[in-house]
């Protein structure tokens, strides 16, 4: 696990709900901004309510997020956070229906390396990013071979799993936005499919 385990801060309460609501807030401002309804003054103002965020930046980063829609996956999701070193952010970017996917993938990198380092998980063009460190310096290219080819599976599942739910899902499109998703996930989001030609 990384070097600063035992010593990972943690939110009161208090900091929780705050973080929790300015989280809702840039939520609800990402919808309406896919949807098209957000204004100016929406953006601004959910960027003065995150900037006015009274809770120590460091604290904030290195602190456990857990996310509030873990549910049995919770325990499983803190024992990955708890891989990402003091500095990186400890939280993954990803919606519910990938959990289950995330958590595979820790589980067979810890097969090959029960110490790796993860920097990073979230979504990029719609499908997963798992971005690890092996736990030793001198990682033999085999290691770093078998490992690259965990995160790439995880990639490619993630292609055709809805990020929301985790019922099969195909890349879905709104103006500024990529996302792999079923399409009821989609539909109300005011996602379409990726045609194949859109690809090209």
């Amino acid at each position: 696990m990384s070097d600063g385990d035992e010593g990972i801060p943690e939110l009161t309460e208090s900091e929780r709900i705050r973080i929790q609501a300015i989280e809702s807030d840039f939520t609800a401002m990402g919808d309406a901004l896919r949807n098209g309804t957000a204004t100016p003054e929406d953006v601004e103002g959910a960027f003065a309510r995150f900037m006015s965020l009274d809770i120590d930046p460091d604290k904030h980063r290195n602190a456990l997020h857990i996310p509030a829609d873990a549910g049995p996956h919770a325990t499983a999701i803190e024992t990955i956070l708890r891989r990402i070193p003091d500095g990186w952010g400890r939280w993954i970017s990803v919606d519910p229906g990938w959990y289950p996917l995330v958590i595979a993938t820790d589980q067979r990198l810890v097969e090959i390396d029960a110490e790796y380092v993860v920097h990073q998980i979230k979504e990029k063009f719609g499908t997963l990013r798992y971005y690890y460190w092996p736990s030793s310096e001198d990682a033999s290219p085999e290691l770093l071979d078998a490992m690259d080819t965990i995160t790439d599976d995880a990639e490619r599942a993630s292609a055709i799993t809805c990020e929301r739910c985790g019922e099969p899902g195909v890349l879905q499109r709104t103006r500024f936005w990529a996302k792999t998703l079923c399409h009821a996930c989609a539909d109300p989001l005011g996602y379409a499919p990726v045609l194949p030609q859109d690809l090209v």
